[in-house]
C-alpha cells in the first residue's frame, strides 16, 4: 500500500487486495454499516466485488476510499476517502465519506479525516465544490460535517434513491487575505445604515464594525465583520433571519453557540465570495464586549496589530479551508490581549 496522505494522528493508504480481512470485518460490522447504504452488513464476497471495483476505479482516478492507521499503534481504524458520488465518473460531483471501526469512535477521528481530506481534494483536483451525504438521523455524523466546516444544503434524493441530509464546502470560501482597504469604514457605515433601516429600533441598542477591517492598516480578510447589540435573541430570531435574508444574508442555523446569531452574505453557492458577517448579541454577553475592546486594543497598540497580522498569515496559509482550527489558533493571542485589558481596568484610548 502506498501512502496517500497523512494526518497529524492519521495514516491513510490506498487499497490492496491484501485489504480484504480488514475490510471485511469493517463493513460486516452492523454497528458501523447501520447508517450505511441499506444498513445491512456485507458478506465476505461483497466486499470483495467493491474492493475490486475501487482498486480499479482507484487506479483511473488517482482517488478513492483508502484505509485508515493510527500514526501511534499501526492499528486499522476504517475508511475514509474522495470519489465521485457512488462511484460513478459520468457525473462531476465529487464525495467525502469515512466509516471507523466501533472502537475509533470518539477520538475526533472522523473530522480529523474530513479536515484532511477537504484540504487535498482542493489542492489536487479541479473542483470547486466538495459535499457530502448523511442519512437524516445520523446526528452523530451531521455534527462532524458542520465541525469540518461543510455547510447544510438541505435534504436531496441520492444516487441510490435514499432521502439524505446534504453538506457543502467550497473552495472559493477558503480562507483569504488581503491588504487594508480604506474603502472597507465606508462599506461598513452603509451596511450598519441598510440594518438599523431594516430592523426593529426599540429592539435594536447598538451596532458596531468588529473584526480586522476594523483596525486601520491591518491585513484581513476582506469581510466586513458587523455586530449588533440587542435586547433579547429570542425576541429578535425570528425577525432578524426574515428581515437579513431579504438583504441577501443566509442565517447559520447549525450555529452551536448560544450567545449569538450569526449570518453571511456572499458565501458561496449564495455568491461569489463572502462580503459581510453580522453578529447579533445581547450586550451582557462576552462577544459584545470583547469584540469591541479586542478592536479598541489593536487600534491603539499597532505593535499588537502588527504581531496578530502576523500570526493570521501563518494560519491562513495552514488552515486555508479550516475556519475551526484558524479561529481557535487565534484564541490564545485574542485571550492575552483581553488579560491585558482586564488588568489595566480600562479600554484603550
Amino acid at each position: 500500500m502506498s501512502v496517500f496522505l497523512t494526518t497529524k494522528r492519521l495514516i491513510l493508504k490506498t487499497q490492496e487486495y491484501s485489504d480484504l480481512d480488514n475490510l471485511a470485518a469493517l463493513r460486516s460490522d452492523p454497528d458501523v454499516m447501520h447508517y450505511i447504504g441499506d444498513g445491512i452488513p456485507h458478506t465476505k464476497a461483497e466486499v470483495q466485488d467493491f474492493l475490486n471495483m475501487a482498486i480499479a476505479y482507484q487506479e483511473k482516478q488517482g482517488i478513492g476510499f483508502c484505509l485508515v492507521f493510527e500514526k501511534e499503534s499501526g492499528a486499522f481504524v476504517g475508511q475514509a476517502g474522495l470519489f465521485h458520488i457512488g462511484y460513478c465518473d459520468a457525473q462531476p460531483e465529487i464525495e467525502i465519506a469515512y466509516r471507523l471501526c466501533k472502537k475509533f469512535w470518539g477520538k475526533g477521528y472522523a473530522t480529523e479525516l474530513v479536515k484532511a481530506l477537504i484540504a487535498w481534494g482542493f489542492q489536487h483536483l479541479s473542483v470547486n465544490k466538495l459535499i457530502a451525504a448523511v442519512k437524516l438521523e445520523n446526528i452523530a455524523s451531521q455534527k462532524v460535517l458542520i465541525k469540518a466546516g461543510l455547510d447544510y444544503r438541505g435534504k436531496r434524493a441520492w444516487y441510490d434513491g435514499r432521502e439524505m441530509r446534504c453538506y457543502e464546502i467550497y473552495k472559493n470560501d477558503g480562507i483569504e487575505l488581503v491588504a487594508y482597504d480604506e474603502k472597507w469604514p465606508e462599506m461598513a457605515a452603509m451596511e450598519i445604515k441598510r440594518l438599523r433601516a431594516a430592523l426593529p429600533q426599540d429592539c435594536v441598542l447598538d451596532i458596531q464594525h468588529v473584526g480586522s477591517t476594523a483596525i486601520p492598516g491591518s491585513l484581513a480578510k476582506p469581510v466586513i465583520d458587523i455586530q449588533i447589540a440587542v435586547v433579547s435573541l429570542p425576541i429578535i430570531k425570528p425577525m432578524a433571519v426574515v428581515t437579513l435574508e431579504a438583504l441577501g444574508y443566509q442565517y447559520w442555523a447549525e450555529n452551536p453557540d448560544p450567545e449569538r446569531l450569526f449570518f453571511v452574505k456572499g458565501m458561496p453557492p449564495f455568491g461569489k465570495k463572502r462580503t459581510h458577517h453580522v453578529h447579533i448579541v445581547e450586550p451582557s454577553s462576552k462577544h459584545w464586549q470583547g469584540k469591541i475592546r479586542f478592536r479598541d486594543y489593536l487600534i491603539a497598540h499597532p505593535e499588537a496589530a502588527r504581531e496578530y497580522e502576523e500570526l493570521k498569515r501563518k494560519l491562513a496559509l495552514k488552515y486555508r479551508y479550516d475556519r475551526e482550527s484558524y479561529t481557535e489558533e487565534k484564541s490564545e493571542f485574542i485571550n492575552g490581549i483581553m488579560l491585558k485589558v482586564e488588568k489595566t481596568g480600562k479600554w484603550p484610548v
